[in-house]
Parts: structure tokens; C-alpha cells; sequence
């Protein structure tokens, strides 16, 4: 593989949240201008009511048209799912890198750049990259890089999960499982966010549950299924994701 022409993605999941991709889209778009060509964003909007779709169009023509932005469209998450709309978003991607970028993290000046020099120093197809403060609350937990090789050989997340909590650690184990090394980065240059409340991201779910709740039994489902030795999800699946009904803005 040509160093010089390994792609990547950045892929956003959204679902009511305008008021924070207001603030993070622009500024990541800025950041990452330098390496256009090679990095794009991949932005899914699951059904959000709160005027997304029409902010975007009328802001974002030009990159759209690039292919620097891809804006999707779906109503077929009524209900807010982490781990399938993820799966949904980096289904998506094309590129040889894809990041999971929350909608209300920053990928911080030539984030996209950081994070390609890391893959290709300590190896594409070897690494996940997780770009994690260490603090839980502050947002940026869900930052994780890898190839898409390695995102789809493993099944991505698990679908069969509540709907938030705990996903993205089964995620790393699954891959450290498969022989993926798991190499953390916490430069805080890179992982910013906007910090919200475990109660904020409960609001478009369709759960009882309390997010610790949804995390305990995330986990207990993720330790079963490791001690039962599967270490790839979703395989009752044809595609990871969202299958059907998916509309792209060109």
C-alpha cells in the first residue's frame, strides 16, 4: 500500500444533536483541510427533527460536492442505537482508515494527519488507536482508529447490545483478541469534546434503563460471548448496520 495515498475516514453519527455538530463539523472541516483528497467525513443523520438535513445543505454545498463531506440520510433508527448507527456510518466509508468521531468530539489542528502518521508508524492493519483522555465523562472514550479491514473482519460493534454502554471496550477487546494491538494516544491536542451527561445521550433511546444499567449488562453480554470464545459480531448479519433505505446528499 502507498503511504502517500492511504485514506481516511471520520465517521459521524447524529440523531437530535445539531446543537453540538454546529460547533464541531466547521472546525473539524477547517482542521483537516490540509489533507482533503485523502480524509473525508462521513456524517449519518438518523431521522434528527431538530433541523439538521437543511443547516447542512445550506452550509456545506461545496464539500459536498468535493466529497470532503458525505452527508446520509435514514428514518430507519426510529430509536437511537449506538452501536448500529455506528456500524451504519463506518459501513459507509471507503477509506483504509476509519475513526469513530463522536458528534460532539474535535479532532483537534490536522487531527486526521496525527492519526494517519500513528496508523502507518506502528502498522495499519496491526493497531487500534484509541485517543482517550482517561476521563469517562468528558466524551472522548469513543475515539477509536483502525483499518477498515479489521473494523469489518471483526464484525464492528455489537449490534445485540443495549442501546449505549460499553461498546466500544468490547470493541478493543474483540480486536486485542484477533491480534490487534491496542495503542493508546491521549494528546490532548487531539481529543477534545464537548462534555455531556450519560442522561443527555439517554434522550433519543427507547430503553428503561439507566445508562449504568445499559453498561452492566453490555458487559456482562461481552464477557459471555469472550468466554464462549466469539470475538466477532454481528455474524447473523449480511452487513453490519443499517441495510436499507440509506440516502445520500450529492
Amino acid at each position: 500500500m502507498d503511504k502517500e495515498k492511504i485514506t481516511l475516514s471520520f465517521c459521524i453519527t447524529c440523531k437530535n444533536r445539531m446543537w453540538q455538530i454546529k460547533q464541531t463539523l466547521p472546525q473539524n472541516l477547517k482542521d483537516n483541510l490540509s489533507m482533503k483528497g485523502q480524509i473525508d467525513f462521513i456524517l449519518v443523520d438518523f431521522g434528527s427533527t431538530d433541523g439538521l438535513q437543511a443547516w447542512v445543505i445550506e452550509n456545506f454545498e461545496q464539500e459536498i460536492q468535493e466529497g470532503y463531506l458525505k452527508y446520509y440520510y435514514t428514518e430507519e433508527l426510529p430509536y437511537w442505537h449506538a452501536s448500529i448507527a455506528k456500524n451504519t456510518a463506518h459501513a459507509l466509508s471507503e477509506s483504509d482508515i476509519v475513526v469513530n468521531l463522536d458528534c460532539d468530539n474535535f479532532t483537534g489542528k490536522e487531527g486526521g494527519k496525527y492519526v494517519l502518521e500513528s496508523m502507518q508508524k506502528h502498522g495499519i492493519h496491526d493497531t487500534v488507536i484509541h485517543q482517550f483522555t482517561g476521563d469517562v465523562f468528558d466524551g472522548s472514550h469513543g475515539r477509536i482508529a483502525l483499518s477498515r479491514e479489521n473494523f469489518i473482519g471483526i464484525g464492528g460493534y455489537d449490534e445485540s447490545f443495549e442501546p449505549m454502554g460499553y461498546e466500544s471496550k468490547d470493541l478493543m477487546i474483540r480486536l486485542e483478541l484477533a491480534d490487534v494491538i491496542y495503542l493508546h494516544l491521549d494528546n490532548e491536542k487531539y481529543n477534545q469534546a464537548i462534555r455531556n451527561t450519560k442522561e443527555e445521550g439517554l434522550a433519543n433511546t427507547l430503553s428503561n434503563y439507566t445508562w449504568l444499567e445499559m453498561h452492566e449488562r453490555n458487559y456482562m453480554l461481552s464477557e459471555k460471548n469472550i468466554k464462549s470464545g466469539i470475538i466477532v459480531a454481528n455474524k447473523n448479519k449480511s452487513r453490519i448496520g443499517i441495510e436499507k433505505n440509506i440516502y445520500e446528499l450529492e
